[in-house]
């Protein structure tokens, strides 16, 4: 029987597997733009696109298994019935790696502050209070973590490779796209009906997450709005103050 597929409800939050897998995963990436840091622009360019493409890969061949084992028999160990309220790449730490391929190829300065934003306040928060059951081999882990920390790592990548200077007005306008992202996932939950929670907006993960600690739903949905500029604020406070020690550095010397 092969673990990979076969499902488990096994992972715990802080674990070795769980700590393990973020370090590696930082580790492989902070390698990848050590490397292109050392190169010609035209290589920074391409490493970059492939770090990009890697992420995206990653959600494409999560699609593929998730489909592969909906198709196994039913009474296969591993048959697993694709759920299109939960399966589609719809969460932001999915779509977030279409959104920094297509900012590796196109260079668009619109997509900069969704991508730092977003990462910030909602997959760096993932990969602290995981939303996930699967534990190590199971293909549902490995994705998860390559997924959620490889995005961390992208942005720290662009960032160290001087990605656009984000102003006060680009924290809004990540804002503003958060308001239509949440629209239409409320929508797309409405139409796929009761097994859609796309961005927990239909009710509150089952495992453990910061959600606990607001009210019920609606509620919820928004204080979780609120709180969320809020930690737009707080992931834009430590870029704009290095920003600021910078520039004071130049103008001293």
């Amino acid at each position: 029987m092969n673990p990979y597929f076969q499902p488990n409800k096994d992972f715990c939050a802080g674990s070795t597997e769980h700590v393990v897998a973020v370090l590696l995963v930082t580790c492989l990436c902070l390698i990848a733009t050590q490397l292109a840091k050392k190169s010609t622009p035209e290589k920074q360019d391409q490493i970059t696109k492939g770090f990009a493409w890697a992420l995206v890969f990653n959600v494409l061949i999560w699609q593929v298994v998730k489909s592969y084992v909906s198709f196994l028999p039913e009474n296969d160990p591993a048959y697993v019935k694709y759920n299109w309220g939960e399966d589609l790449p719809l969460n932001p730490c999915n779509w977030l790696a279409f959104v920094a391929l297509a900012y590796s190829y196109t260079k668009k300065e619109w997509l900069w502050p969704i991508m730092y934003f977003f990462v910030w306040v909602f997959t760096f928060n993932a990969i602290i209070t995981p939303a996930l059951y699967e534990n190590f081999p199971h293909f549902n882990f490995c994705k998860f973590w390559i997924s959620h920390t490889g995005l961390v790592m992208f942005v720290v990548h662009l960032l160290r490779l001087k990605a656009p200077e984000l102003q006060l007005k680009n924290l809004f306008h990540a804002y503003g796209a958060l308001q239509i992202f949440t629209i239409l996932c409320l929508l797309i939950n409405y139409i796929v009906g009761d097994t859609a929670n796309y961005f927990f907006l239909a009710h509150k993960p089952f495992s453990a997450s910061i959600l606990d600690i607001l009210g019920p739903w609606p509620w919820y949905i928004i204080q979780g709005d609120v709180i969320a500029l809020g930690l737009f604020f707080l992931a834009w406070a430590p870029y704009k103050i290095t920003l600021m020690v910078k520039q004071k550095r130049k103008t001293t010397v």
